[in-house]
């Protein structure tokens, strides 16, 4: 009888998420969003529900800071892009605007290249800027609401946000 040959293992392919996540929640006056890529258009519809439920837990007089951090990457198609442009446009329509964003994205991110064009949809209606690291971004995010006379605000603990 002849040995049998030896079939090679299968090999596993390293996982790769097809699409990404985002989760929204509120700190005092600052919304914070936790982005991971790649984005598609049903993300961002989601996404676009989970911002109006924590609105939901903003203060009454609706002046808030927004903390936006991107992780993984910032693959995103045109439909996704425009999406999100509706759904800020959405927001903005309906009072729900921040004072200021703040996007926290790391240098070296992939699909950083994208950044421009992302900010430009939040731009519109709000000032925006960007940090790459946690700390400075809470630091701008308190000096904004500081700038437009509310109180700066704790930053979370314990909370997974920190890095």
């Amino acid at each position: 009888m002849s040995p049998s040959p030896t079939l090679p293992s299968p090999r596993r392919p390293a996982f790769k998420p097809s699409f990404g996540r985002v989760s929204v929640g509120v700190q005092g006056r600052v919304m914070i969003s936790i982005a991971e890529g790649p984005f598609d258009a049903e993300l961002m519809a989601a996404t676009k529900r989970a911002i109006a439920l924590a609105g939901q837990r903003l203060p009454a007089d609706r002046r808030f800071g927004d903390l936006l951090e991107i992780r993984g990457n910032l693959h995103m198609g045109a439909d996704a892009l425009g999406e999100l442009r509706a759904s800020i446009e959405s927001f903005s329509n309906r009072g729900l605007v921040a004072i200021s964003t703040v996007f926290l994205v790391p240098a070296g991110l992939p699909g950083i290249e994208r950044l421009p064009a992302l900010m430009d949809i939040w731009r519109s209606s709000r000032p925006v800027r960007r940090a790459d690291n946690f700390d400075a971004a809470w630091a701008l995010v308190n000096a904004d609401l500081i700038a437009a006379g509310l109180p700066p605000q704790e930053p979370p603990h314990g909370s997974g946000v920190r890095p």
